[in-house]
């Protein structure tokens, strides 16, 4: 079964960053279908009063310039993964002219097209934290997120592994289920289950980790290729981060449970997930809702 990713560009070469990181991970190829995306801004509006010759044809000029930047970042894309072992057919392109922010657009691409995950590069993730560092009333889509989104930012693409933090969650199920999905018929990858338990409350996480096992085991994915680990610690992100620099992972996967739906902010909301997104160095950050 093809894992279908959708994989933003943008026109600043930042953006290839997540390009890079999809090209460096994946050992099997084969089953990798990818859609790479630009949203292109509209161009400048063109007041009634405004409109002229000479401003109808700067305009149409500008309109113009946007279209060609976007198919010189989708061509310089392309030209990545065909030069990393992707086929032509595997690799489609899409450019669409902006009808929301760009974070919208990727959003309701996301969820249309149905794809395993969106891949976002550096630019991406600026925007992403500029977007949710704004009001609900200036940025709000009804949506339902059924993607998991990967987040590329400083990314050492020589490392290996993913790091899949384990809770008693909904949406850990599914993060371990995308997990084990994508490693499917990869064996450039092990994965090691970590459980962080508080001090006060130090728990035996024997039946998360078996739970887990099973979920990857029924993806295809070798039972001797998991490890599991346990760290005591109030500081959870801390422990994560602290463990991710230890290991080396090439991702760190988290779960995180919606409280409401309908935001992307809400994807983020806990300080767990926020901390990972923010101070996560040398891996991407795989994060299903």
């Amino acid at each position: 079964m093809n894992k279908h990713l959708l994989v933003t560009i943008s026109d600043d070469h930042t953006a290839h960053w997540g390009l890079k990181f999809v090209c460096a991970f994946f050992g099997n190829k084969a089953d990798v279908r990818l859609t790479l995306f630009y949203t292109a801004p509209q161009p400048p509006a063109v007041w009634a009063e405004e409109k002229n010759f000479e401003s109808l044809r700067r305009n149409d000029a500008s309109a113009e310039a946007i279209v060609a930047a976007g198919k010189r970042a989708m061509d310089a894309a392309r030209g990545l993964f065909l030069q990393d072992g992707f086929s032509p057919e595997q690799v489609d392109d899409k450019i669409i002219t902006r009808n929301f922010s760009r974070i919208g657009d990727i959003i309701r691409e996301g969820e249309t097209g149905l794809y395993d995950a969106v891949v976002f590069g550096r630019r991406g993730i600026l925007n992403l934290e500029n977007f949710l560092d704004k009001s609900a009333t200036e940025e709000m889509l009804e949506a339902k997120f059924a993607f998991p989104v990967w987040i590329c930012r400083d990314v050492d693409y020589s490392r290996r592994g993913v790091l899949l933090c384990v809770d008693d969650s909904e949406a850990f199920r599914r993060i371990a289920d995308h997990v084990g999905f994508i490693l499917q018929g990869d064996d450039a990858h092990a994965v090691t289950l970590m459980r962080v338990v508080k001090k006060s409350d130090p728990q035996q996480p024997e039946a998360l980790f078996g739970e887990a096992m099973r979920t990857l085991r029924e993806n295809g994915f070798p039972a001797e290729r998991v490890n599991t680990r346990v760290e005591v610690s109030d500081d959870v992100p801390g422990a994560i981060l602290r463990e991710a620099t230890r290991g080396r992972y090439a991702a760190v996967a988290v779960g995180r449970p919606m409280k409401r739906r309908g935001r992307l902010a809400e994807i983020f909301a806990t300080s767990v997930t926020m901390v990972l997104l923010r101070r996560l160095s040398g891996a991407a950050l795989w994060v299903s809702r």
